[in-house]
């Protein structure tokens, strides 16, 4: 199956016009004059597990799509954003409540017309009273398991708070000290190693 290719008549770069052709066994456009290929579309989304005294945080969403289910918050990283900071921005945006990344708990790969990946972090309350954003959140709460499952909730929400239960401060940790193309606005996840 090929990539869809997109509405682009003329090079983002350069400004000559796009040729599609196959490249790399897909059907891309590219351009003959600079070495721009369009790689397709992309979005990367991210959400949080928030516990506080044995409830976990929820919002219900205000807008389609899934308005009025009850989800994890977050939302989308900005173009020059960690996925870190995005989260904690996102969290701070639908529910003002300060949190810190503990780890990367899930990763959801939704192919399609655009490339959507959504990451899930285990975050860490700090502080904060809850205050839900009107335009995004309809209601908001701290929520046992029992109680999250009986409200109308997303799927995937529900099972990444599952398994949050049993991954407590594990998962995809930051790792410090290694050196990475895009030196310190790279961040490398990976699972920690044994000692």
């Amino acid at each position: 199956m090929s990539l869809s290719t997109n509405n682009y008549r003329f090079c983002p770069q350069c400004g000559n016009p796009l040729h599609n052709s196959e490249l790399y066994g897909q059907i891309r456009s590219h351009c003959t004059a600079c070495s721009f290929v369009f790689w397709g579309n992309f979005s990367l989304g991210v959400g949080g597990v928030v516990w506080h005294e044995g409830k976990v945080l929820l919002v219900q969403r205000a807008h389609n799509p899934g308005k009025g289910v009850w989800t994890l918050p977050g939302g989308y990283v900005d173009q020059q954003e960690k996925i870190a900071d995005a989260v904690v921005r996102e969290i701070w945006e639908e529910t003002h409540l300060q949190t810190r990344p503990l780890s990367v708990i899930a990763l959801r790969d939704r192919p399609g017309e655009k490339h959507d990946t959504y990451i899930v972090f285990l975050l860490e309350y700090l502080e904060g009273e809850l205050l839900a954003d009107p335009e995004e959140v309809s209601d908001i709460g701290f929520f046992t398991l029992e109680e999250a499952q009986a409200l109308m909730i997303a799927e995937l929400s529900l099972s990444v708070i599952k398994a949050s239960l049993t991954q407590r401060l594990q998962g995809f940790l930051p790792k410090s000290g290694v050196a990475m193309v895009g030196g310190e606005r790279s961040v490398l996840y990976q699972i920690p190693e044994k000692t």
